[in-house]
């Protein structure tokens, strides 16, 4: 074999290399990560809490709200996301599925990141929540105060809080269902109980 052979050779296989290695990376970053919180003792009661950093977004009518002042005393989650993200539309499914069983005592703030996502604008995310009929409530990150207070690389993003506006858990990268509701149970005891009936 000559060299230039063995040369080509070589090179081909360096970028099959790549090439597996950007697949790999793709399905793992699109897929979440539940992550509790606190100082990683194992325990809830003895971990630290870790308060919600507040920041600013608008409501549907344009409203200017803080996410503590629309905090009212229940778990939360609050999840990051954008209508031109793949792993974010795949997630709302479910997000809706645990809205319905669950909005009346779990609050659920989704909230669109704008332009932080590329291609995305309110018009668009809009015309995709009414295409798709959600009704779970729906922010707007117009100044970007929520991804850089949570310091996001990436979405979507999704947060759980417990009653007293403490970050319990977190996921970075799109939830699947068993993982929406091992989030939910960390902040909503109820609904570990009610998936267990089920």
């Amino acid at each position: 074999m000559t060299q230039r052979k063995r040369l080509l050779l070589l090179i081909a296989g360096f970028v099959l290399l790549l090439v597996a290695a950007a697949m790999g990376y793709t399905a793992l970053s699109q897929r979440g990560n539940l992550s509790p919180t606190g100082d990683g003792s194992g325990s809830q009661e003895e971990s630290t809490p870790i308060p919600a950093p507040d920041f600013q977004m608008e409501t549907g009518d344009g409203t200017a709200v803080t996410l503590l002042e629309t905090l009212d005393g229940r778990p939360a989650v609050i999840n990051f996301w954008a209508s031109t993200c793949g792993p974010c539309k795949t997630e709302m499914p479910d997000f809706q599925t645990a809205f319905t069983s669950y909005g009346e005592d779990v609050q659920f703030l989704m909230v669109n990141v704008g332009d932080a996502m590329s291609g995305e604008t309110r018009e668009k995310a809009e015309a995709y929540l009414e295409e798709e009929g959600y009704t779970f409530p729906v922010y707007y990150d117009v100044e970007y105060s929520g991804v850089t207070a949570y310091g996001l690389r990436g979405f979507p993003s999704t947060f759980f809080l417990d009653e007293d506006g403490n970050v319990t858990a977190y996921a970075g990268g799109m939830l699947t269902q068993s993982m929406l509701a091992d989030g939910l149970a960390m902040i909503y005891p109820d609904a570990a109980e009610e998936s267990q009936e089920e």
